[in-house]
């Protein structure tokens, strides 16, 4: 496996404080959920649809001083806007493509980090809302085009690569 792409170098670094994390719209690329979790965190990625790679990457074996990644069908925007905490617990919760087995109470407590690389605007307030539910920090980078749509202070790395900090 080659060297990551600096704007993935970018954000696992950024995250890297960050025990319990929660990534949205993992999609195909679960590569930094997978460094964070081979880092010792604690993940769950969630996205609408989980795809195989992720998938793949939540059952691939971990050297026991690493952590965890559970990938969770979840919609954000759901998510977000749920009435209660239980239903996002419930949501986060173990399902049958979910490492591991969690219980679903735990699945939200306690998270440090919500995060998400190339986050279109349209999911940027229900990411920061999901992220000031859970009291928790929330981090992302952008499709690049695209400026943030919530109010962010910017974290500009080595590689120029910009990792924006909404809470």
């Amino acid at each position: 496996m080659g060297q990551p792409p600096p704007s993935e170098r970018a954000l696992v670094a950024a995250l890297d404080r960050y025990e319990r994390l929660i990534e949205v719209g993992v999609g195909r690329r679960p590569d930094v959920a997978r460094a964070l979790a081979d880092r010792g965190r604690e993940v769950v990625a969630i996205d609408v649809e989980v795809s195989e790679a992720a998938r793949d990457a939540s059952t691939e074996p971990r050297p026991s001083s690493a952590g965890s990644l559970r990938v969770v069908a979840a919609d954000v925007t759901a998510l977000a806007t749920a009435d209660d905490d239980r239903s996002t617990r419930d949501a986060l919760g173990p399902d049958a493509n979910a490492e591991g087995g969690a219980d679903a109470s735990k699945a939200a407590a306690g998270v440090d980090a919500v995060y998400a690389r190339n986050l279109p605007a349209e999911l940027q307030r229900p990411t920061v809302a999901l992220a000031e539910r859970l009291d928790a920090a929330c981090l992302f980078t952008t499709l690049g085009f695209e400026e943030p749509v919530v109010d962010v202070r910017r974290r500009s790395g080595e590689s120029g690569t910009v990792v924006y900090v909404a809470r």
